[in-house]
């Protein structure tokens, strides 16, 4: 395949990426990782900080409206806020803080901050667990509580919850997807909790009322966090993937099943899927097992499966990138592939390292100006050049571990670590 042109690139970026600025959910416009963005550095030093400030416990990935960044974060072992940031100097703008009934995590790799806020032009949307339950609520931007509803659906830990809400035509979907049973033994010994079912639910966004319910078989805890699909006839669905249903589009307004594809996957739905272009993909797997993939053509309004070929070492956790005919798929071991969008030709693989060599992956790759930004548990944010030739520009070593993804805004691009959450741009530059 032929080298594309710096200036093909950017076209494919512009093309390829929302003309809006905001990054208003997790992994930005409809989940794609991208932003319509110049001027991001590769480096990340002293002149470049525009802005770094303490962050409490939480893998929450920042979102961003306007002026304004939003994380959640633990503050006190039963308290947990959502905080709203000036994306122009980070100083705190407000916060609205949450009791919570602590539960089952998984202590190294969770928290009970990992669900990432939904913005759109009216309010803030989130959903957590507490206890035995889903909670959701809404905030106006100012931090004022909209509605929230204690008991969205019930919901068994295995390593607790990181599925982030989506917000499509009035409708805010909510995921309660998990399983009481291992190898044939109940997971937990409270027979009321066998009669629950996996689920989702769609919340009036105004009121957080439940509109409709659509129930499940239980399955392995999901924590893939949902895109939006256009019909031709204008109307919208859910994707949604998990074990024991597959592949699934939901209808917005109803919460029926459009189509189905699939429901056979063994594995664990955690990297979010993709859709770009009528084409989705996602991959499933277990720690250190075999992965599956989805990759479907949906030009017709149901799925159509894609021959793919499919490389080693799929991400596990982190969600694949795609900009214009290249798609990124990077390993959580630290291998970076470049294979073709829609048939999964390898172009190349190549080994991401740190600033102290071999690194491995959490957060999903986010992109703007050129650059792949790859954010690593070691606590290194490095950067490669897109395109389909391997080119490390840069890589920098900030605070802390980083398992949450980065948000990208105008001409700046916004990393929480276990510590901080860092504002990364030339300084003086005007953020919107």
């Amino acid at each position: 395949m032929k080298p594309i042109a710096a200036t093909s690139l950017a076209l494919l970026f512009a093309l390829t990426a929302s003309a809006e600025t905001n990054w208003g959910r997790f992994r930005g416009p409809n989940g794609t990782g991208l932003a319509d963005t110049t001027g991001l550095p590769a480096t990340v030093d002293e002149s470049t900080t525009a802005w770094k400030v303490p962050m409490g416990k939480g893998w929450s990935s920042p979102a961003l409206w306007g002026n304004m960044v939003v994380v959640t974060a633990e503050t006190d072992a039963s308290k947990r806020a959502v905080i709203a940031l000036s994306a122009a100097d980070g100083k705190e703008l407000w916060r609205h803080e949450e009791a919570f009934v602590p539960h089952n995590i998984h202590k190294t790799y969770n928290t009970f901050a990992s669900s990432s806020a939904f913005i759109d032009a009216e309010r803030i949307y989130i959903n957590w667990s507490t206890g035995t339950t889903i909670q959701a609520l809404a905030l106006d931007h100012t931090g004022k509580l909209v509605w929230k509803n204690e008991h969205v659906a019930d919901y068994i830990h295995e390593h607790g919850t990181g599925i982030s809400p989506v917000v499509a035509d009035g409708i805010m979907i909510v995921r309660s997807e998990f399983d009481w049973q291992r190898d044939g033994k109940v997971y937990t010994e409270d027979p009321e909790q066998q009669k629950w079912k996996t689920c989702f639910v769609g919340l009036d966004a105004k009121t957080g009322k439940q509109v409709w319910k659509t129930e499940l078989p239980n399955c392995l805890n999901t924590f893939s966090t949902p895109v939006v699909h256009e019909l031709k006839d204008g109307k919208k669905e859910f994707i949604c993937a998990n074990t024991g249903s597959g592949v699934m589009g939901i209808d917005v307004t109803t919460g029926k099943i459009n189509w189905q594809h699939n429901p056979g996957y063994k594995q664990r739905s955690l990297g979010s899927g993709v859709l770009s272009d009528e084409f989705y993909f996602c991959t499933f797997g277990t720690g250190g097992g075999v992965k599956e993939i989805a990759a479907l053509d949906l030009k017709s309004g149901k799925p159509v499966s894609v021959p793919f070929d499919i490389p080693k070492g799929l991400p596990y956790v982190p969600s694949p990138l795609v900009i214009g005919e290249h798609m990124y798929l990077l390993g959580d071991g630290g291998i970076l592939r470049c294979v073709e969008f829609k048939t999964g030709k390898v172009i190349y693989e190549e080994r991401v390292e740190g600033t102290a060599g071999s690194a491995k992956f959490f957060s999903s790759p986010v992109a703007a100006d050129g650059k792949i930004f790859c954010a690593s548990q070691q606590g290194d944010l490095i950067v490669i050049k897109a395109g389909p030739k391997f080119e490390k520009l840069a890589a920098s070593k900030l605070d802390g571990p980083v398992n949450s993804v980065p948000a990208i805004g105008d001409k700046h691009i916004f990393v929480r670590t276990a510590n901080s959450l860092y504002s990364i741009g030339a300084k003086g530059q005007p953020v919107p």
